[in-house]
């Protein structure tokens, strides 16, 4: 196996793990909040970038409730090193 795949490997594996805790996260202070899933909350995922990196945001969502816009997740990929951190 190459470096450049053995690192991408690891750098898809620190992001999963990242993006795991940053859902587990969310989803504890949904629940905290009554948006539980057994009412219809899930979470939804999109990404945008910025400048240095790219940005995965999760945040609550459902079909017929509003939101709180001030409950989220978001994990940041470095796009120089390949890092993620959950903030």
């Amino acid at each position: 196996m190459s470096h450049d795949s053995n690192h991408t490997r690891q750098i898809a594996v620190a992001f999963a793990a990242q993006r795991d805790l940053a859902r587990s996260m969310l989803r504890q202070q949904m629940d905290a909040r009554g948006l539980t899933e057994k009412n219809g909350w899930r979470i939804s995922e999109s990404l945008r970038n910025v400048v240095g990196g790219t940005e995965l945001v999760l945040r609550p969502i459902h079909l017929r409730e509003h939101a709180p816009e001030d409950l989220e997740s978001i994990v940041t990929i470095n796009e120089v090193d390949g890092t993620a951190d959950l903030r």
